[in-house]
């Protein structure tokens, strides 16, 4: 349709995004009928005495969303409505709902946590913030790094602590190190997926342990240990994702006892600890913490977007440990360490994740009024829930009617650690949306979903 032109509110930021708006709006009002090319990125640019890097990102947004299709020599073409199902409420904005992202954004702090990064960049020495930095961490980021372990319990000194680009990198760095391609791991039967992304990436093999409503059973844990050559446990003791499973102090006993009885290496991911305050790491119930890595970030408890980690590790592994960060990334990001180890000291961290714990709690309240009468599993602070899908439903075809009707859900299959390993379920994250209502809205459309039989999904040519 070479005559569209998009309607752009004044003031409203960024462009592209406005752009893609527009395109979203006219859809659904029938201005932009199915079929209809969009004008060519460069003459729209030009009509709009815009940037062309402008209407680029406006249209991959769109496209993004399901709203239009680029085609390489013919153009970008409205895509039929049924093609990215959307129900257009009024209060639900004509897009998918995607709750796959197990992330909560600060919202409420975002003008007050901009403006402290902008001060923390201004007050350093920018020669000290733009020079090379030890793949340690310096020494100050590294003592922050206690001090906010020590909130979840994971008692350590600067000496014993290594500044990574996010919990994902202190990952990396600790298996790159302990591990050799063809080894295999320890793990939930349902396990993060970026701990099978990694997995693949370092060509090492997962082996499943059975779980239960606590996580890792000890039995499955004591056998695996008894007939493998597993090098490593990697385990979520505090909001196992996917499941939310909270183990007892009981359960994090056997398990450390059970490990330390084969002197088999455990790595703690403790990436949501911030949510259950109380829970003690594993470390803290070992005889010898030697073979016990402890790891978290930043990006569950503060923002994705800041990328620091923190891994407490054995003192005679260190400077290995260091070397990987040094062979990966060759240091943390000084910037976003700093902003960090300001929000440490002067309270901001710790008032942020208090709204989080409130705000995820609120949420879950609500996730479990709606889904309460399915089979829905999640810890009161969880910032995520477990859907057993009932029969006659697969989860494919569910997962699918649930995208058509714009809300987007992870998959059990995402996280099945091995192969041998069923799961009929879903994950649903309840923190990437702002707002609450639309939160809801998807909580209902799932709902909604399962109380109908099957319907087939549109056929895929």
């Amino acid at each position: 349709m070479a005559t569209w032109k998009p309607t752009l509110p004044r003031g409203e930021s960024p462009l592209y995004l406005a752009i893609a708006n527009s395109i979203a709006e006219d859809i659904s009002k029938g201005r932009l009928a199915e079929g209809e090319r969009l004008p060519p990125q460069r003459d729209l640019a030009d009509e709009l005495k815009v940037a062309l890097t402008t209407v680029t990102r406006a249209y991959s947004e769109a496209e993004r969303r399901g709203l239009v299709s680029g085609e390489v020599g013919r153009g970008t073409f409205v895509l039929r409505k049924e093609t990215f199902g959307l129900r257009h409420h009024h209060d639900v904005e004509p897009s998918a709902t995607d709750l796959t992202a197990n992330s909560l954004l600060p919202y409420p702090f975002a003008k007050e946590l901009a403006a402290s990064m902008a001060e923390v960049m201004l007050e350093r020495d920018p020669w000290d913030l733009l020079a090379y930095q030890s793949s340690y961490g310096s020494r100050r980021h590294r003592e922050a790094g206690a001090r906010y372990l020590e909130w979840f319990g994971a008692s350590s000194t600067p000496e014993n602590v290594l500044v990574t680009a996010g919990a994902q990198h202190a990952m990396t760095v600790v298996f790159s190190t302990i591990t050799n391609p063809g080894d295999t791991v320890l793990t939930a039967e349902l396990t993060y997926a970026g701990m099978k992304s990694l997995a693949n990436f370092l060509h090492i093999r997962l082996r499943g342990l059975i779980m239960d409503d606590e996580g890792i059973r000890p039995d499955a844990l004591e056998a695996a240990c008894a007939t493998t050559n597993a090098k490593a446990l990697y385990c979520m003791p505090s909001l196992q994702n996917p499941t939310a499973a909270v183990m007892s102090e009981k359960r994090r006993r056997e398990i450390v006892a059970i490990a330390e009885s084969y002197e088999m290496t455990v790595v703690e991911d403790d990436s949501y600890g911030f949510l259950v305050p109380g829970s003690r790491p594993l470390v803290s119930f070992a005889i010898d913490p030697s073979r016990f890595y402890y790891l978290t970030g930043t990006s569950k408890s503060l923002a994705p977007g800041l990328r620091v980690g923190f891994l407490r590790a054995p003192s005679p592994m260190m400077d290995r440990l260091a070397a990987a960060i040094s062979s990966t990334i060759l240091m943390a990001t000084q910037s976003m360490a700093d902003v960090v180890v300001r929000w440490v000291d002067d309270g901001t961290a710790e008032r942020v994740m208090q709204w989080k714990r409130a705000e995820i709690g609120e949420r879950q309240r609500v996730a479990k009024q709606i889904l309460g009468r399915f089979d829905y599993r999640a810890h009161s602070s969880s910032p995520h829930g477990w859907l057993t899908i009932p029969e006659p439903w697969c989860v494919r075809d569910f997962v699918e009617q649930a995208r058509m009707r714009g809300v987007v859900l992870s998959p059990a299959e995402d996280f099945i650690a091995a192969r041998s390993t069923s799961a009929h379920a879903v994950r649903i994250c309840l923190g990437p949306v702002e707002d609450r209502r639309r939160l809801q809205a998807a909580l209902v459309t799932v709902s909604d979903i399962l109380d109908t039989p099957p319907a087939p999904c549109q056929a895929r040519v």
